[in-house]
């Protein structure tokens, strides 16, 4: 037999060639654009129009982290003040809470539904906390509805860092041919339907969208903010008019780097004969193009962090997101949860293989996680394999770790503020090459070496123990 599996990697980028034709048009053509207000108002009223509730206002950022660091400029919170986040999140957001000499109070998650126990998060508050934040992580959504409660009642904030969650609108609110349901939609409340998307909780103070490099409808950057409250959305916007914009120059760069990446990630007949000489001579060509897909390869020093967040996004890119929006194959999606589905039922369940929030009310798959028990030595045998499976795909990670390698401690991490899930979870995940570009042939491959390798470590495993 053929094999394939060499010609697909753990990530994509969710792009076309065509795209790219479009933002270097853009880019060498910027003079030609609109004004900077018009172009943000396009986006804007895009969403206005796409979302089932009206008393929202939309914030076109730079990325999720911008908005999260303006939140927090407004809001001036008294130094040492905490903010809950739920045990999973990238680096940077939690060193954002640090400089802005605050507290970060993890509090841990369920595997099987990602959710947050509402008795704990009870016990986590205190005099000084100011706000809740939860991720929906690796496209799986939880119904926040009862953590919102508790927010209000407790006169707290409550943002929803949704970075990784986008699967495009409601069908019944942008009116177009999808068969989209958000879980939070009446019609399909009422009809009892599956969800297919999520556009965050109405009720959310913020909910902050990503649209960088490796999420679904990329435009290799840009984000944006769903802000309930029209005072703290005033305060926000006119703060974030006083910032910068961001440098065409530096946009058109990135552009480039991730040009080149595109060919390296998603053309098969490239990837495939490029991956004979990088096993040839024994590179880890993953840590090469993961470090030139991230913003920082190191966590960075407080005056590098703010002076790449705190800029508005430029013309070019506002005008690129709003062509995404425009134009966007939603088709990738449903294609990337069937092949994620084919392999989930035909992986075998056994001690040394499981699925991460199979329980959660919405199960979309930005990335395709497993938990294995000897997650380097199950990595290895599948590379013999020429399996692309990898550990440091994305920069998620498990804050208790974090705090403990820094100075700023929010506070002794005790019984109340471990979180023996969500490190579980970060030693034990490796990420599989499955995606809607990978066809079933090339996943019936994976699927059969996936399991005779589970199942040797499992048996290895049992041996050990006798």
């Amino acid at each position: 037999m053929t094999n394939y599996l060499d010609s697909y990697k753990s990530i994509f980028l969710d792009i076309k060639l065509r795209d790219f034709l479009t933002i270097f048009s853009l880019i060498r053509n910027e003079k030609r654009l609109s004004s900077y207000n018009i172009l943000n108002q396009n986006l804007t009223q895009f969403w206005l129009d796409k979302n089932h509730f009206t008393n929202h206002f939309y914030l076109p950022l730079l990325c999720v982290r911008t908005g999260f660091d303006l939140f927090l400029r407004v809001n001036q919170f008294p130094e040492q003040s905490e903010i809950i986040m739920s045990a999973i999140n990238i680096p940077s957001m939690i060193t954002l809470v640090q400089y802005h000499n605050l507290k970060v109070i993890p509090c841990d998650i369920n595997l099987d539904t990602l959710k947050i126990d509402i008795n704990h998060v009870k016990r986590l508050i205190t005099s000084k906390t100011v706000a809740i934040v939860y991720a929906q992580i690796y496209g799986r959504c939880v119904d926040v509805s009862e953590l919102l409660d508790l927010a209000y009642e407790k006169n707290l904030y409550f943002i929803e860092d949704c970075a990784e969650s986008f699967a495009g609108f409601c069908s019944c609110s942008s009116k177009d041919k999808t068969t989209n349901l958000d879980l939070y939609c009446p019609t399909r409340i009422q009809n009892n339907s599956e969800p297919t998307c999520y556009m965050g909780h109405p009720r959310s103070h913020i909910t902050l969208y990503s649209f960088g490099v490796l999420k679904f409808c990329t435009s290799l950057g840009g984000g944006l903010a769903k802000i309930s409250d029209y005072n703290l959305y005033k305060k926000m916007s006119e703060l974030y008019e006083k910032d910068p914009i961001q440098n065409t120059e530096q946009y058109y760069t990135n552009v480039k780097k991730y040009f080149y990446l595109f060919w390296l990630l998603n053309i098969p007949y490239v990837i495939k004969p490029l991956m004979y000489i990088i096993r040839l001579l024994n590179l880890n060509h993953m840590e090469f193009v993961v470090n030139r897909l991230r913003a920082f390869s190191k966590p960075p020093q407080p005056s590098e962090l703010f002076l790449s967040l705190r800029r508005q996004p430029c013309r070019p890119l506002l005008a690129f997101l709003y062509h995404r929006f425009q134009t966007y194959d939603y088709e990738h999606l449903h294609k990337q949860k069937e092949n994620a589905f084919y392999v989930i039922n035909n992986l075998k369940q056994i001690s040394t293989l499981q699925f991460i929030g199979m329980n959660c009310q919405l199960k979309n798959f930005w990335l395709f996680p497993i938990l294995v028990s000897k997650p380097d030595l199950f990595v290895k045998i599948l590379s013999k394999y020429h399996i692309d499976a990898y550990r440091g795909t994305t920069q998620l990670n498990v804050i208790t770790k974090q705090l403990l390698d820094a100075d700023n401690l929010p506070i002794s991490i005790d019984d109340h503020h471990k979180c023996p899930n969500a490190e579980y979870l970060i030693d034990h995940v490796i990420y599989l090459p499955v995606h809607c570009y990978v066809p079933k042939y090339v996943l019936k491959q994976l699927i059969d070496i996936v399991n005779r390798t589970a199942q040797e470590i499992e048996q290895y495993h049992l041996r050990s123990k006798l």
